[in-house]
């Protein structure tokens, strides 16, 4: 228990000031020194205790404001003004500072009255904390700040999209939900959250930087060697070439590609590294196919010129035939003879006045004519096949 007192003191004396805008917020919803809030007390009907909690408000009394509109919405939940006072909780939430419960607080509001007026501001406001959570903003317990804020944001921006998934701001808070998963390091979860911006909401001002972000993940994944070959590079050029045929007039499209020439780096730098273990292990064939991959992918370069140079010391050494693959290799001349004369016959036989043997018949001579076997039609057929004895010695 003392451990644990101790570490909350030594949070507490990190973590003692407010941020510059809270305290701005704070000073200027502060109650002014020597003025003198109202002191009604209830009414004992609906329009006088509204007026009431409205004047405590108005005079800058913004605890005796947030009592008098609860003890409203408790005596009168049925009232059309009940919503107006919910969004006066959580405004004075907001303004006090107390942002996670002001959050909350607006919830409640779209929950429980979601034909309310103020509804779409409602949302607007929970995309604005959940915006200071993502930005740095810590989550506190017991008055001190000691959790990053990434994963309170994510769960309200998941909550702003069930209350309004087709707001007017449904698409930046999709987009923000990602960045609030790549901020945790879920690359995945983001991946799939930028993918929803680009399926269901392709027309907005956000779709250009969803897909951006997706190729980034991808090219990141396959910088920081979190695959095992060059699937994500690939996969984040293949992305970041899609980005740019889309949205070409894009901010990020200058970046996009300096992106590409990164990867295509990184790309011929491990394509390289295969070519040079091939050669290593004298597999000269192997090796040839990659260094000229290095060359294709990156012409002009020092490693293009390297693949070059060894390429031909290969050849120099072993041939052209030895490092070819496949049906491209040479073919024997016994071969090619047999080729050639088939071909021969073939076009021959294709005349008008040819009068030879069928094109059916047409083989090499070197080749055995092939003939389907006789089948078996009758018992005959498959009775046992006598045996045959040699035949006797003769004198």
């Amino acid at each position: 228990m003392s451990s644990f007192i101790c570490s909350l003191a030594s949070v507490q004396m990190f973590h003692a000031q407010t941020s510059s805008q809270e305290e701005a917020d704070l000073a200027a919803y502060r109650e002014p020194a020597g003025t003198r809030p109202a002191t009604r007390t209830s009414t004992g009907s609906e329009k006088g205790d509204f007026d009431l909690a409205n004047d405590y408000y108005e005079n800058g009394a913004l605890g005796q404001a947030m009592a008098a509109y609860r003890a409203f919405i408790k005596n009168y939940p049925s009232s059309p003004l009940a919503s107006k006072a919910q969004y006066r909780v959580a405004e004075i939430l907001e303004l006090q500072g107390n942002l996670s419960k002001a959050f909350d607080a607006y919830q409640m509001l779209v929950t429980r009255y979601p034909d309310t007026p103020e509804f779409e501001t409602a949302t607007s406001q929970q995309i604005l904390i959940a915006n200071k959570y993502l930005q740095g903003r810590r989550m506190q317990i017991a008055g001190i700040s000691i959790l990053p804020g990434a994963e309170r944001a994510q769960t309200m921006y998941e909550q702003i999209l069930k209350n309004a998934p087709f707001s007017k701001n449904a698409a930046v808070t999709q987009f923000n939900l990602g960045l609030a998963h790549e901020k945790q390091a879920n690359a995945n979860e983001a991946r799939r959250a930028y993918q929803t911006v680009l399926d269901n909401y392709a027309n907005s001002t956000v779709a250009d930087d969803a897909l951006y972000q997706i190729a980034y993940l991808y090219m990141r994944t396959g910088l920081t060697g979190g695959s095992e070959d060059l699937s994500s590079l690939v996969l984040a050029k293949e992305t970041f070439e899609d980005f740019l045929l889309q949205f070409p007039d894009s901010e990020k499209a200058a970046q996009a590609r300096d992106n590409l020439k990164t990867i295509g780096d990184r790309e011929a730098g491990d394509i390289m590294a295969i070519a040079q273990y091939y050669d290593w292990s004298k597999n000269y064939r192997a090796a040839v196919i990659y260094y000229n991959d290095v060359i294709r992918r990156q012409p002009g370069t020092a490693d293009a010129e390297t693949a070059k140079n060894r390429v031909q010391v290969l050849r120099s050494d072993f041939g052209d035939d030895a490092l070819r693959v496949g049906a491209e290799r040479a073919e024997s001349g016994e071969k090619a003879a047999v080729r050639r004369r088939l071909q021969a016959q073939v076009e021959s036989s294709a005349l008008s006045d040819y009068s030879g043997p069928a094109r059916r018949d047409l083989v090499p001579d070197e080749l055995p004519i092939a003939r389907p076997s006789r089948l078996r039609t009758n018992m005959r057929d498959v009775q046992p096949l006598p045996a045959v004895e040699p035949a006797l010695p003769t004198e």
